[in-house]
């Protein structure tokens, strides 16, 4: 059989294990996800074409589409992608970050219900409590808000944008200090050329401040 069928395999037998927490499985994207009120959780899978394998990666990802919809009102995202974009998002091999590998590879037909069970077993011990702790405004904040050193999250979004959309939200007593710390960072990264998108998005957020209730987020 060809690796393919391996792959619609195991995401139908995975389907099946984990379709009672409410994740709904895309097959053509290799992700099952769970729509919320406010958003959604995800758990990706991502599949790497290795000659005559797969391997497998595994993602975790948030979606507040409140924070989604203040962020897109400055970035430079093509408005067909802002219903799609994650707040937060992070492999369980970054995350863990004890210098293992937490990957499957499927290359034949036994592979397929070891790696369901190892896949299952990452989502019940890993994944289900990500979900859970990170649906909190205030935890997003503590782990994208670092003052010294590097928090959980990296990328263009966390080092500034969302980070000073979570200090806004939550009232993050040290908002000045990263506000400059995001500024100085922009200033740098690719001589300024996201800084003017920083700059809307800090003005877009005191006005949204003002017209929120924030005890409901």
């Amino acid at each position: 059989m060809s690796k393919e069928i391996y792959k619609k395999q195991l995401l139908e037998l995975l389907n099946d294990r984990i379709k009672s927490y409410h994740f709904i499985l895309n097959k053509q994207l290799g992700e099952f996800t769970k729509k919320k009120k406010d958003g959604w959780d995800k758990f990706q899978l991502i599949f790497l074409n290795r000659n005559d394998t797969w391997e497998i990666n595994i993602g975790m990802l948030i979606r507040k589409d409140f924070i989604e919809k203040i962020y897109h009102e400055a970035s430079s995202f093509d408005p067909k992608y802002h219903r799609t974009t994650p707040t937060i998002g992070i492999t369980i091999e970054k995350f863990i970050n004890d210098g293992n590998e937490y990957r499957c590879y499927l290359s034949s037909e036994n592979d397929v219900y070891r790696c369901v069970d190892y896949i299952e077993r990452l989502f019940n011990d890993i994944a289900l409590s990500f979900f859970e702790k990170y649906d909190n405004l205030s935890e997003m904040d503590r782990a994208v808000n670092v003052k010294n050193g590097d928090g959980i999250f990296s990328g263009l979004k966390y080092e500034g944008s969302l980070g000073i959309i979570l200090a806004k939200l939550v009232i993050n007593p040290e908002y000045d200090f990263f506000l400059h710390k995001y500024y100085a960072h922009y200033q740098k990264l690719n001589d300024g050329f996201y800084l003017p998108e920083y700059e809307k998005l800090v003005k877009i957020l005191d006005d949204v401040v003002l017209a929120t209730d924030l005890t409901n987020l």
